[in-house]
């Protein structure tokens, strides 16, 4: 009797003791959805523009949402059915007589601040069709902002190559690129060591309600996608800077690698060399892969308006040795590349810039020109297209 007693008792406490639980964890989350509606209503009144252009992508953090309309930095842009800015919905096989061209980049390559007809691609594709006509040009605008040099070759792998581009260009910016590698993470395909299966983790996250987060993320898991996580991982990596800032932003002068402030306290001097690993095994990546299709690739280097403005001393300093490590990267690696600094510097400047990195239209007008001259230089020495015949689907 006594034990039966006891037992009752013990499945009486069991059930408190679950009951307890399960009222703990509805009030939590009652209190944390307050609190991450809150966060999201204060968040969602800064500004008239939204951040809901991307969608999660199996390889990587986030692609172009198609058939996405709406504004960023005042402009308004559309996408089609690829997720490419203002394109028609053109089909995968080129027609006859048409020649297609890629390009890639981040938020410089995608035009911030710049309408499409005076963004470099399309700029390029009326000289070239103006000079011949027999010949269809479409340079086709795959950039997105937040993009690196990891996610262009997984996106060629998985996406970009059905497009059947004859030629690939790849925009780079060191300041931006090197900082938004260091902060992701490659997964490999089992049992083939050093190769790239997925991009995970980084600065950027589409959240649950489809807008971009700046963040700091390993994932993605679901409370890495929620505002709560966003503003506290703000918080303790700031007040962790504060504490113990690490090198180079420390004590070195004119640093003028891209952080978001708070996450400065992860791009230590380590973490920063392994982004310049990530973006030029990746470039290298994007050269096997491109020449397997024999498809030509092209690397644009991309200064800032750091390297173009006189006050800024050490931070000029410090931009065109990241330019001038850049180029020799390529040269070791055998990647074609295209070193904008001088015909920035002869045109401009600093005055063809928006901010420190983002071309202004005058500054795109720049970038065309130049890749026009080395369309030319390449059909010249019979690596490029020359003749109405060489193109169409492949």
């Amino acid at each position: 009797m006594k034990k039966s007693l006891r037992a009752t008792r013990r499945a009486h406490r069991l059930k408190l003791y679950i009951l307890s639980l399960l009222l703990f964890a509805v009030a939590f989350g009652i209190v944390f959805a307050i609190v991450e509606l809150s966060i999201r209503y204060m968040h969602a009144g800064e500004g008239g523009e939204t951040r809901d252009h991307l969608v999660e992508a199996e390889y990587m953090p986030a692609k172009m949402k198609p058939h996405y309309q709406g504004r960023i930095w005042g402009i308004p842009f559309r996408t089609n059915r690829y997720g490419l800015r203002d394109e028609v919905d053109f089909p995968e096989n080129p027609a006859a007589g048409e020649y297609r061209v890629l390009s890639l980049g981040d938020s410089i390559a995608f035009g911030l601040g710049v309408p499409t007809a005076g963004h470099y691609t399309k700029l390029l594709e009326s000289r070239l069709s103006q000079e011949n006509p027999k010949i269809t040009y479409r340079i086709i605008n795959g950039a997105g902002p937040g993009f690196s040099p990891s996610g262009y070759y997984l996106y060629l792998k998985n996406e970009g190559l059905r497009l059947k581009p004859r030629r690939v260009i790849i925009e780079i910016e060191l300041c931006n690129d090197v900082t938004d590698e260091a902060l992701v993470r490659w997964e490999e395909k089992p049992g083939d060591p050093g190769s790239l299966e997925r991009v995970r983790g980084g600065r950027y996250i589409v959240g649950w309600d489809g807008n971009l987060l700046a963040t700091y993320c390993r994932g993605p898991y679901f409370f890495e996608k929620t505002y709560t996580y966003t503003v506290l991982t703000r918080r303790v990596l700031n007040l962790l800077y504060r504490l113990s800032p690490p090198e180079p932003f420390a004590t070195t002068e004119g640093v003028t690698y891209y952080s978001l402030g708070f996450d400065r306290y992860l791009l230590d001097n380590e973490r920063i060399e392994q982004g310049w690993q990530r973006v030029f095994g990746a470039l290298e990546k994007t050269q096997e892969l491109l020449r397997i299709n024999q498809v030509e690739f092209l690397l644009v280097i991309m200064p800032t308006q750091y390297m173009f403005d006189p006050a800024s001393g050490a931070y000029g300093r410090f931009a065109a040795g990241l330019v001038k490590r850049a180029v020799a990267e390529a040269e070791r690696r055998g990647l074609p590349y295209l070193d904008m600094t001088e015909p920035m510097r002869d045109r401009g400047g600093k005055s063809l810039y928006f901010d420190f990195a983002h071309p202004t239209e005058q500054g795109n007008q720049v970038i065309a020109e130049e890749l026009y001259k080395e369309f030319k230089r390449r059909n010249q020495s019979g690596t490029g297209i020359t003749h109405a015949e060489d193109v169409g689907g492949k």
